[in-house]
């Protein structure tokens, strides 16, 4: 027989543990609906801030002359979005009428209290500031070079060759090879943002003492932001001992018609990759007697090779479609004229390899 006090007293927990939970989901609900309810209104003060500042700015940078307050509390987040997106726009030149706006409502102090905030926070402070160009700002945003988060530290990177090139350039470029988890298009940005050739001449005192493993990654660099500079250390790496990777990188960027014959010299190298980029590069700066030098590469035993040789061919001056199909005629190999067919037919499509 059941005990009836037994009985009442797990009704009575059971009755409690009813109330405790509902509490416990109203109060979640509450907090909930809290918390919509500021971030709704930060969105508001923030949207209202992005808008009052942003009609400002455009009145700076059409020469009016403004009285202009402090930053608030509330729309320091608002201004500085604006603030950047506004910048990110205009040139160097241009966003230098900017800069007195921003001393004259507080930037750098607002800025410096976000430094303290989530990585979000943090990023967006360092970009201001790089914005601000400030020179005392510069050894404050030198440690965030050395975050952990990669969005931070090429902010910084970005903000600190906004303040002072050179040296944030002598900074950046060594720490390329060190920082994997750096993405090279947005290495890549950076650098190319330099205007005073601090990064190219940073870049090639690099490539002098690298080793092969990194030469490959900083000549890219050096090519896109200095074409000239790069042609010389391109010919000086082809003319080097420099492992078959780096050889391969710098066929990929050679584009100066005088290193034709010093990309021929790569035709029949043992590495087939070597041999395909050197059929490429040979396709974009030969002539049209470099037929014969192409054409035994279309019995390449590596596919690769006789594709680029073909796609070559078809790039060569005078060449053309109708005359890569008489070449065909005369192919022995019938994987050389297999490869033709595959390279005309892409061609008439319009495909680009």
């Amino acid at each position: 027989m059941d005990n009836p006090v037994n009985e009442a007293t797990l009704l009575i927990v059971a009755y409690w543990v009813a109330v405790l939970t509902l509490v416990l989901a109203f109060s979640l609900l509450s907090v909930i609906i809290f918390l919509r309810a500021r971030s709704r209104r930060r969105e508001r003060r923030d949207r209202h801030a992005r808008l009052h500042w942003s009609q400002l700015m455009q009145r700076v940078l059409a020469g009016e002359e403004l009285r202009l307050r402090p930053l608030g509390q509330g729309e320091v987040a608002g201004f500085i979005e604006t603030w950047n997106a506004t910048h990110e726009s205009l040139s160097r030149a241009e966003s230098a009428r900017l800069l007195p706006l921003g001393q004259r409502v507080g930037l750098a102090d607002a800025a410096r209290r976000m430094l303290q905030g989530n990585y979000h926070d943090r990023a967006m402070a360092i970009i201001a500031l790089g914005h601000l160009r400030e020179q005392d700002m510069f050894d404050e945003l030198v440690p965030f070079l050395n975050d952990r988060s990669p969005i931070v530290s090429l902010c910084a990177a970005h903000a600190l060759g906004q303040v002072d090139p050179p040296r944030a350039m002598a900074m950046f470029v060594p720490m390329i090879l060190q920082r994997d988890d750096w993405m090279p298009g947005n290495v890549a940005r950076i650098l190319a943002r330099n205007e005073d050739g601090s990064a190219a001449r940073e870049l090639d005192s690099a490539l002098l003492h690298a080793n092969t493993s990194t030469i490959a990654k900083l000549v890219r660099f050096l090519a896109e932001i200095d074409p000239a500079r790069a042609a010389a250390v391109i010919r000086q790496l082809l003319d080097s001992s420099v492992d078959d990777h780096a050889i391969s990188v710098c066929l990929q960027l050679v584009n100066d018609r005088q290193d034709r014959e010093r990309v021929a010299g790569f035709l029949d190298a043992p590495r087939w990759h070597v041999r395909m980029h050197a059929a490429s590069a040979l396709g974009r700066l030969g002539e049209a007697t470099d037929t014969e030098r192409l054409e035994p590469m279309l019995a390449d035993k590596v596919w690769w090779v006789r594709y680029r040789a073909a796609q070559a061919l078809l790039a060569l001056p005078g060449m053309g479609a109708a005359a890569l199909r008489q070449l065909q005629q005369r192919q022995d190999d019938a994987y050389g004229r297999d490869i033709i067919d595959q390279v005309l037919s892409e061609h008439d499509m319009g495909v680009v390899a």
